[in-house]
């Protein structure tokens, strides 16, 4: 069984980006889009486990990288956001390495 995000020290985890960079590139290449978007996601997913579980605040809102969609946070999660998406009342989960703090860059 592989190694659980939370149990892996900032080595493995940086090992273990840089592997799902690489599976990124080969899918990429290979025209897998749906196969990208599931690696980009673990991607961050481990990057943010290497963050300050601090830097993101309930209550504000925040940018999803690569979009101009808001984001504000409900609580909190482990290494997860939890709120709602362009105002929509319908709960959703990011991991907070996608959250960008528009006024200070990129949440990590």
């Amino acid at each position: 069984m592989a190694k659980l995000y939370r149990d892996m020290n900032g080595e493995e985890l940086t090992a273990e980006m840089k592997r799902l960079q690489d599976e990124g590139h080969r899918a990429l290449a290979e025209q897998r889009y749906e196969e990208l978007d599931v690696l980009e996601r673990k991607y961050y997913l481990a990057l943010s486990y290497t963050m300050d579980k601090d830097q993101i605040k309930v209550g504000k809102s925040y940018t999803i990288i690569d979009s101009n969609d808001r984001f504000e946070v409900t609580r909190t999660d482990g290494v997860m956001a939890w709120g709602y998406l362009n105002g929509v009342r319908l709960e959703e989960a990011y991991p907070f390495a996608m959250l960008v703090d528009k006024e200070q860059g990129a949440a990590q």
